[in-house]
């Protein structure tokens, strides 16, 4: 009896599809954002629920639509608010403000949370999970590159690019970043992957 109990206590942790996590998790730095409702967002914002981030820009004509359409599904098939939580992250805050982020993330899906922030704490943010990031746009016929983390040029005007990670990153209910999903992946990997997660 003891060697049955024994087993099941110490079986292996079912193995992920797709999912890739970081040999060690790491704790999330401090923060200063604001979600679509204008309230502060810290970095214990994230305790007591599994997070999935996702980092991207509401004027996105293909990725971003796409993937939110997947994580709304996900969030239905698993149930927001209690034990997961979708979080858009927007890497261009001079045309994502808080009212057309509101309106963008609630389209996919009432509960995701949409993000942002000035552009040194969001590049700040981004680095810490790799998810890289930059705006083009031409200017005088010149193709001109801003970095994350430096405010658009005023003369650019909303005409410009934004090119971002296409990852998802996992974020546990201790608030540290564990790893992440590569694109391409469906609602069904990141169902099996999320439910042998929240079972370890």
């Amino acid at each position: 009896m003891g060697v049955v109990l024994g087993a099941q206590q110490f079986s292996p942790a079912p193995p992920l599809a797709i999912a890739q996590l970081l040999p060690e998790p790491k704790a999330l730095p401090e923060l200063a954002l604001e979600n679509q409702r204008g309230e502060s967002v810290r970095s214990n914002s994230f305790d007591g629920h599994w997070s999935l981030l996702f980092f991207g820009f509401t004027s996105c004509p293909d990725f971003c639509p796409l993937e939110l359409q997947k994580l709304g599904k996900v969030l239905n098939l698993m149930g927001a608010g209690d034990e997961l939580q979708v979080v858009f992250v927007s890497v261009d805050p001079e045309r994502d403000g808080r009212e057309k982020l509101a309106d963008y993330v609630g389209f996919f899906h009432p509960q995701i949370i949409g993000l942002r922030g000035s552009n040194p704490e969001l590049a700040k943010f981004a680095q810490f999970f790799g998810a890289a990031y930059d705006r083009s746009a031409i200017l005088d016929g010149n193709l001109l590159s801003i970095p994350a983390g430096i405010n658009m040029p005023t003369n650019v005007g909303d005409q410009y690019q934004v090119n971002h990670s296409t990852r998802l990153f996992v974020v546990n209910p201790a608030g540290k970043y564990i790893g992440s999903f590569a694109s391409p992946y469906t609602v069904e990997e990141i169902l099996v992957d999320m439910q042998n997660l929240l079972d370890r």
